[in-house]
């Protein structure tokens, strides 16, 4: 079949809950958006859930405070809690579709604006695919060929919340603990990663940064210290290394 077909016979397993192995995807209280945020995403699935996510939990948390403009969007839309939505970005590959190099690409940017991804596949591509599932960073879904029935083969739990940046906070701080700074280097790590996250989500979907009153009198703070710069001792010992490692060969480190 092709990808039309595909796309409406999953939405009609949703409905159904024809998905067999599903604990991931609510099926009730859902809405369906087709070539969500212009044809990135075959289909993003929106789901309004009747309990809360836990917001001690620090994926959920994160996820929050990083995507807010477009949960805050969404929850005006559909008169609900911020923290009763969940999105799922769905890739539909219908047996006409070739499987390329494009796929990858695909699971990856579903990650980086949702934090998690979902690959539905059909009844050909699903034999192949079945026994490489566990190694994609994934959930799939395969046609089982029967009507409108699915089921859930691998499932790549991870909510991803910092995969457009994540810095090692506790080894940087660590490193400042001499002079009784290692906390406040912490939380001020986590909150520069937290700006940097929402700075580059929201460029990718808003005009606007989406960024609070606060965050941005804290990067004004920033932009009255002075950046360190590469003096020219520095400059001369990579100058140096280079000329040391131009002829080394590939044998000298065994």
């Amino acid at each position: 079949m092709n990808e039309r077909e595909l796309k409406s016979l999953f939405c009609s397993s949703l409905r159904s809950n024809h998905l067999k192995n599903n604990d991931l995807i609510p099926t009730s209280e859902i809405r369906i958006v087709e070539e969500a945020h212009c044809r990135s995403f075959d289909l993003l699935i929106a789901a309004v859930t009747k309990e809360p996510d836990d917001i001690h939990d620090y994926a959920q948390y994160n996820n929050i405070l990083v995507r807010t403009h477009l949960l805050k969007q969404f929850a005006r839309q559909e008169k609900c809690r911020i923290d009763c939505i969940r999105f799922y970005p769905v890739e539909i590959k219908s047996d006409d579709d070739v499987l390329d190099e494009r796929l990858p690409k695909q699971i990856i940017d579903a990650i980086l604006a949702f934090g998690l991804s979902i690959l539905v596949l059909d009844k050909k591509h699903s034999k192949v695919a079945r026994a490489l599932g566990k190694f994609l960073p994934t959930t799939l879904i395969c046609y089982t060929g029967i009507d409108d029935h699915f089921e859930v083969v691998t499932r790549f739990d991870h909510l991803i919340s910092s995969g457009v940046l994540n810095l090692k906070k506790t080894i940087l701080a660590k490193a400042l603990e001499g002079s009784n700074t290692g906390s406040k280097a912490y939380s001020r790590l986590v909150a520069l990663e937290r700006i940097f996250q929402k700075i580059i989500f929201n460029q990718l979907y808003f005009e606007n940064l989406g960024m609070t009153e606060s965050e941005l009198e804290f990067l004004q703070m920033i932009t009255g210290i002075r950046p360190p710069s590469c003096s020219s001792q520095e400059m001369k010992k990579l100058s140096k290394l280079i000329k040391e490692t131009a002829n080394t060969k590939m044998t000298d480190y065994i």
